[in-house]
């Protein structure tokens, strides 16, 4: 079949070890519908469904995880090595703070803990966009969620945000359309819930930059697509 004849299939790749962040996945799914998406648990079911999928994903997006990319875990090595794989054969991708974390490993980057604490970073934080790219905009307000960040970028990524907490909040591949980014602009109410993420009792609307983030890059995809 011609590919311009079916959607566009987006894989959900989500590396939850616990939690699946099924409501996530479901505002997405709710927000594109010029698009197929499906999700995939590898911590906690395999790589099967991304193996044996009947139509192969267009592209990726990476969630986050409460794993470390460095931890070795049994699911891990499996399902780097497929993301690595599909991002050099030209996969568009975007990696959201394990995923974007994940991103830099791939290619050479460091990752280290924020604070010598090792606390998290939880809450909404303001991020300065150098360069311009699908996302609209100088600046965006993000939920955060993390406790390591990217702190040695590989020489194929360029630094495309920073905050005065994360030098490296958006990256994107030189060469590839694969970004990652530290946020969580796919988060909503229910994330912030069972994160436990402080907000301001006065704060209005603290998912219209994530939001927004989100629906420019599945409408960057499919206009890609077709053009």
């Amino acid at each position: 079949m011609n590919s311009l004849l079916r959607p566009l299939h987006i894989a959900v790749i989500d590396p939850g070890c616990r939690v699946p962040e099924l409501d996530n996945y479901n505002r997405l799914v709710l927000g594109s519908p010029e698009v197929r998406l499906s999700y995939h648990l590898p911590a906690l079911f395999g790589m099967s469904s991304l193996h044996f999928s009947v139509q192969k994903p267009d592209a990726l997006i990476i969630f986050g995880s409460s794993a470390s990319v460095y931890d070795q875990l049994p699911w891990q090595e499996e399902l780097h090595t497929y993301i690595k794989a599909q991002i050099d054969a030209g996969l568009p991708t975007l990696g959201i703070c394990y995923g974007h974390q994940l991103l830099a490993h791939l290619y050479g980057g460091k990752i280290d803990f924020a604070l010598p604490s090792q606390e998290k970073y939880k809450g909404l934080r303001s991020i300065q966009f150098q360069k311009s790219g699908f996302w609209s905009g100088n600046s965006g307000r993000y939920i955060v969620s993390h406790r390591e960040v990217v702190s040695k970028l590989p020489d194929v990524f360029e630094n495309c945000a920073s905050s005065p907490v994360c030098e490296f909040e958006l990256i994107k591949h030189k060469q590839h359309s694969v970004w990652g980014i530290q946020s969580h602009p796919e988060a909503g109410p229910e994330f912030i819930q069972n994160s436990s993420i402080p907000l301001a009792e006065d704060e209005k609307d603290p998912f219209s930059s994530g939001q927004d983030f989100m629906r420019k890059f599945v409408l960057f995809l499919v206009q890609q697509r077709i053009q």
